[in-house]
């Protein structure tokens, strides 16, 4: 329980994380304005406006430069067949980049506010699983970057089949309650920003934030991985180690035929038995060393013939008496 909660806190940090980096890759994919003027090249927007690529370049600059706050108006004169003009000289394209610069700037202090909360969340959810935090904190973020994926999916997917379909359910959802973005066929700004542009647009942000996502999803997933290995490779040693173990005690085990005798042994029988073979089993006792035996002293009997030469007197001696 308490790890199914650590790692939903992370993975909800972490899906507010990955928005705020998503729309940090459209700002910096849109503040470099060198890709428009590429894409005015590519699609002959000059030709078609009857003007030049510098204007139409200074043009996106400025609408650019106004929604970041470097200029308060979006006025730039530009030439149009061979007379000097207001580039947007249409009330409602003023209109509607003001309610742009109001979301633009709403969403930039989204962004900034979203960080650190992101940021302390996936902190939060790390610290209540402090035994794994690697495990949480890639967990927290994959199941994150899942949610997101299946969006982006969804909304690729949607912006591939129907382009149109998609960007104008896009404009009713950021635009709730205002037709301002639905901009005349003749205002310059609909003319120098058709749906083809925006079409490469939208699939350059997505492709440049899977990216990065993934590359983030790297940076955390690789040392995880790697503990997880190296804990994989030590239950494997200490598997093996336990198997060798268990070998071992078969081969040493107790002798199965005695076992299979005292289970069908009575009673009386089985602790004859055991008596016996703890007897067996006992130690000798150290065996004491045995005495020296004592001297004895041998008589020697005598000669048999010198004790009767002895005993009996010589009758020839007596004789001579």
């Amino acid at each position: 329980m308490k790890k199914t909660l650590a790692i939903t806190i992370t993975a909800l940090g972490a899906f507010i994380l990955i928005l705020c980096i998503t729309f940090t890759v459209v700002r910096m994919t849109v503040s470099r304005t060198v890709w428009f003027e590429e894409e005015f090249e590519k699609l002959a927007l000059n030709e078609a406006m009857d003007m030049t690529l510098g204007d139409l370049g200074a043009g996106i600059r400025t609408l650019v430069d106004y929604i970041n706050g470097r200029t308060a108006t979006i006025d730039v004169l530009v030439t149009v067949n061979g007379q000097q003009v207001r580039m947007f000289n249409l009330d409602i394209e003023i209109v509607h980049m003001a309610e742009v610069k109001a979301l633009w700037q709403g969403l930039s202090a989204a962004r900034n506010t979203g960080l650190w909360l992101g940021a302390i969340l996936m902190l939060v959810g790390v610290l209540l699983e402090r035994k794994e935090p690697l495990h949480t904190a890639f967990w927290g973020y994959a199941w994150g970057l899942g949610v997101f994926g299946v969006l982006l999916a969804f909304m690729g997917t949607w912006a591939a089949v129907s382009f149109d379909g998609f960007w104008t359910a896009f404009h009713r959802i950021i635009f709730p309650g205002t037709e301002n973005w639905m901009l005349p066929e003749n205002s310059r700004m609909i003319q120098m920003l058709p749906g083809n542009l925006f079409r490469d647009l939208v699939m350059l942000i997505m492709g440049r934030t899977l990216i990065i996502l993934l590359l983030i999803g790297g940076v955390l997933g690789t040392p995880w991985f790697l503990r997880r290995r190296k804990k994989q490779e030590t239950a494997q040693q200490q598997q093996a180690k336990e198997e060798a173990q268990s070998r071992a005690q078969v081969v040493e085990g107790p002798d199965l035929l005695q076992v299979h005798k005292k289970a069908n042994m009575t009673v009386t029988a089985r602790n004859q038995l055991n008596r016996e073979q703890e007897q067996q089993e006992k130690p000798l006792p150290a065996s004491e060393p045995e005495p020296e035996p004592d001297a004895v002293k041998i008589d020697f009997a005598p000669y048999a013939g010198t004790q009767e030469t002895i005993d009996e007197p010589d009758d020839d001696y007596d004789d001579l008496l």
